[in-house]
């Protein structure tokens, strides 16, 4: 699952607290745990050494993997910059949403990244083709601080924003250009913009859609590849 597709997500407590809490996605899945995979851009360690938090990126959002005691310890072992594989329960805690960690794996290859971006848009796409779309939580974060945990991300209202009608012709046109200009990194919207004489609403319409129904990717915020 993306990162995006977490932290946008909607916390669900049971009112008299005899259910299990779980987060309702942008997809309408109800989920208590969730598996995800990212870079570390961020690490604090309590002097104490009995709690730890990592934040992971994966190019569409990021989150906060937070560890007391022996789990402190699994997370102590990772550094900035390291890709990791993670398999955590979902928490939240002053409106953020962060993961308690299950299994932490250590990425060594950096094209794992990709394969597990094609395996979420082969499943976002026979979600779409059973006739599900996303309703994305619009979100305001504060800046972040882990050392404090004071990084919150407070959901407001769940509102659902129509797709704007492109035609097969330009959605055409846009992944030729992507995959003309594509190095192996993706390529940004003005640069396709540009490519094409077009404006960037026109683009930035177009990839929209391309993204929902699993024609591209992020690599990178910002930036996109064909779905091969």
């Amino acid at each position: 699952m993306r990162i995006k597709d977490v932290v946008l997500g909607q916390y669900i407590r049971s009112p008299d607290g005899t259910q299990p809490s779980y987060l309702l996605t942008p997809w309408g899945e109800q989920i208590t745990r969730v598996r995800v995979m990212g870079t570390v851009v961020d690490k604090f360690l309590r002097e104490d050494q009995n709690y730890a938090t990592l934040r992971i990126d994966d190019g569409s959002e990021t989150v906060s993997i937070r560890g007391w005691q022996e789990a402190a310890k699994e997370l102590e072992k990772f550094s900035l910059g390291d890709i990791i594989d993670v398999i955590g329960r979902i928490r939240e805690f002053n409106g953020e949403i962060y993961l308690t960690p299950e299994l932490l794996i250590r990425v060594e290859d950096p094209n794992w990244e990709l394969v597990r971006e094609l395996e979420i848009i082969a499943m976002r796409r026979e979600a779409i083709a059973a006739g599900v779309r996303p309703k994305f939580i619009k979100v305001e974060t504060g800046g972040p601080d882990i050392a404090a945990s004071r990084d919150v991300t407070e959901a407001a209202e769940a509102e659902e924003e129509p797709l704007p009608v492109v035609s097969d012709e330009l959605k055409k046109k846009v992944a030729i250009a992507i995959e003309k200009l594509d190095t192996g990194s993706g390529v940004e919207p003005i640069t396709i913009a540009n490519e094409l004489n077009l404006s960037l609403s026109q683009i930035n319409d177009a990839l929209r859609v391309m993204f929902v129904e699993g024609d591209v990717f992020e690599p990178a915020a910002g930036k996109f590849r064909l779905a091969r």
